[in-house]
């Protein structure tokens, strides 16, 4: 059995790539992290081989994306990451001392499995409690 950082420290965070799935997971885990008084980490995955341009880009959007969707700001300490690399390598090594990994995705993936590779990857592995909120665009429509 694997241990699980259940303490009241550690950060909560937060996959985030822009997706309706993601942006309920943002809203989820930003409540959360007020509630437990803890602070907030965002992450954005970009290519492995992205150029600093595009990294500088997307930090731009992931900022942009936050400001719309928390226009009084979060309500607790928070920063957003984008890394270049595997989403699943990148959200698991930002979640290591986290209390909270928070996902969003599809229901099934278009593999036919019951969630995507990177939910599927940080679940298995995840060192802390992963919280999923699935399926946000079919019950948006």
């Amino acid at each position: 059995m694997r241990s699980m950082n259940t303490s009241k420290c550690g950060s909560v965070v937060v996959g985030v790539n822009g997706s309706l799935n993601s942006i309920v997971a943002l809203h989820r885990a930003a409540a959360t992290a007020r509630r437990l008084g803890t602070d907030l980490v965002m992450v954005l995955a970009v290519a492995p081989r992205a150029g600093d341009p595009l990294v500088a880009a997307e930090h731009d959007r992931l900022d942009r994306l936050v400001r719309r969707e928390f226009p009084g700001g979060i309500g607790v300490p928070s920063r957003c990451v984008v890394e270049r690399g595997d989403p699943a390598v990148i959200l698991l090594r930002t979640s290591a001392d986290a209390r909270l990994l928070v996902l969003g995705t599809r229901e099934h993936s278009a593999a036919g499995g019951l969630f995507g590779t990177t939910v599927s990857r940080c679940v298995d592995h995840a060192r802390c409690v992963v919280d999923i909120c699935a399926d946000q665009h079919a019950s948006a429509g």
